[in-house]
């Protein structure tokens, strides 16, 4: 197991399955695109004067991130003396009949282990939502002067206001939230800022 202690340093294959916080699939894809008007672009090449200022320089940028989810284990908290607590047996299928925030996978798939035993499911062996981002960008870059460019720009972080929500509970000793969502990431946060670069 990368940076932890094996579960039971007697059996070191019971630790064997996904590395935390590693996704099967990933994602990214990055833009810059130039606005075709304005002087020396494609439409409206001739303007002058503040027209020129106005329509010159405009930007879209952007970065969208698509993961599939993050691997997590089902546990249970010993309330014995000397009895660790550890990840629970596995005693069905945890696929549910259908992903929900509700209930992301089947609790009664699984079990508390007998007394001062380890469980026998394996090391993150669930896996929680995917995600997806999309961070977008308006830039406008205006020459005040032969050497002296002032940037405007305007940023959207999760543009679409898409919910990212977090990972289950996994610990079946508490049966009130186990398998269920309770938590998500950002909403849209949308920054403005004005740079003059000389």
């Amino acid at each position: 197991t990368y940076g932890l202690a094996p579960m039971d340093n007697r059996n070191t294959r019971l630790d064997r399955g996904n590395l935390d916080f590693i996704r099967r699939h990933a994602m990214r894809a990055n833009y810059v695109y130039d606005l075709p008007f304005g002087r020396g672009k494609t439409f409206l090449n001739s303007v002058t004067g503040v027209a020129d200022k106005l329509l010159t320089g405009w930007q879209l940028t952007g970065i969208a991130g698509v993961d599939t989810g993050e691997p997590f284990s089902a546990t249970f908290t010993s309330t014995t003396l000397g009895w660790p607590s550890s990840r629970a047996d596995i005693a069905g299928d945890p696929t549910p009949g259908h992903h929900s925030i509700a209930q992301w996978f089947n609790p009664a798939a699984f079990a508390t282990p007998a007394p001062f035993l380890y469980g026998n499911s394996a090391r993150n062996m669930l896996f929680g939502p995917g995600y997806f981002d999309w961070d977008a960008g308006i830039f406008k870059n205006t020459a005040v002067t032969e050497g002296t460019m002032l940037e405007f720009r305007a940023e959207f972080f999760n543009f679409l206001n898409h919910a990212n929500v977090g990972l289950p509970a996994s610990n079946i000793s508490v049966p009130a939230t186990v398998g269920r969502i309770n938590s998500a990431g950002n909403p849209r946060t949308i920054q403005f800022g004005m740079c003059l670069r000389f």
